[in-house]
């Protein structure tokens, strides 16, 4: 039987991708919805949009207020979008039997621990991006028995992300190819995820029919710091670079951010093997055409 699957925020970084791994694919019908038909911060209009497609068998969520000084600012937008909307499909998948898929982040952590956060680990965010992520997430264990989470971390894709202007690889080559010097937090560790290898887990999860509900941490494997990954892209594309590492100190920012974010895969390992992240970016520079199938600059 044919899956329906309402996939809400298709147009952004990860919904793109989650529509280009599925299209072609009889095995489902992706219905895709955009901020233009919902606007899910109008969290009243959720449930009655859904109820006007019909039958779904899978809702997945890929819109979020992600902008983490933006939601220190407006922290009731942060509320509706990512605690109050989640509510309201967390409903209408309890009351029409429909399993929900939901993307939270790594900054659901402090980064006090200093070795791969697993599942089971205790939430602490310390800022109002990562505390409306935790409720997004206890809203629908609270709600739903079949409900998959998968936190990410430093999410980058061929999209880009709308809230944000595209993604930090893409700034820090356009800055050099600029000529200008860049100047990247050296004191900040997490598992950088290519956006595509997280759709192609959700499509093995789809796929194999997995039972086993709940959390899934699903980042690259491996971590590194900003400066490590701007490093590793700039070497991947050939280019000579002018880069000084910093503390994060540096940076003047609302918003407080774990300096150890680093996810361990174990669990979803066991199901959809996560790649190394250093191989998903140079997968990514040759997809975007900044390297050559061979590994050199094009």
């Amino acid at each position: 039987m044919m899956k329906r699957i309402a996939l809400l925020g298709a147009n952004g970084q990860l919904g793109s991708d989650i529509r280009s791994v599925f299209a072609g694919n009889n095995g489902y019908e992706i219905i895709p919805i955009t901020r233009e038909q919902l606007n899910v911060e109008n969290t009243e209009s959720i449930i009655p949009f859904l109820e006007g497609l019909g039958y779904i068998h899978v809702l997945i969520n890929c819109t979020a207020f992600h902008n983490t000084e933006q939601c220190e600012r407006d922290p009731l937008k942060a509320l509706m979008v990512n605690t109050i909307a989640v509510l309201r499909m967390a409903l209408y998948c309890k009351e029409h039997n429909a399993t929900m898929i939901h993307f939270s982040t790594d900054y659901v952590f402090d980064g006090i621990k200093n070795s791969p956060y697993t599942e089971e680990d205790e939430t602490h965010p310390l800022n109002v991006y990562g505390s409306t992520k935790v409720a997004g997430e206890k809203v629908m264990a609270a709600y739903l028995d079949h409900y998959f989470i998968f936190r990410i971390s430093s999410l980058y894709g061929i999209a880009g992300s709308s809230g944000k202007g595209g993604n930090f690889i893409e700034t820090m080559i356009r800055l050099i190819k600029q000529g200008k010097p860049v100047s990247v937090v050296n004191d900040m560790r997490m598992s950088p995820t290519y956006s595509l290898d997280v759709a192609q887990a959700v499509q093995a999860f789809l796929d194999g029919n997995v039972i086993e509900y709940g959390i899934y941490h699903c980042s690259g494997e491996g971590d590194c710091s900003w400066y490590e990954l701007a490093i590793e892209a700039f070497t991947l594309c050939g280019l000579p670079y002018d880069a000084s590492p910093i503390l994060s100190s540096a940076y003047e920012a609302k918003c407080q951010r774990p300096s150890y974010s680093v996810l361990d895969n174990s669990k979803i390992n066991s199901i959809y093997p996560m790649p190394c992240w250093k191989s998903s970016l140079k997968a990514y520079l040759q997809e975007k055409g900044y390297v050559g199938n061979g590994g050199e600059s094009p």
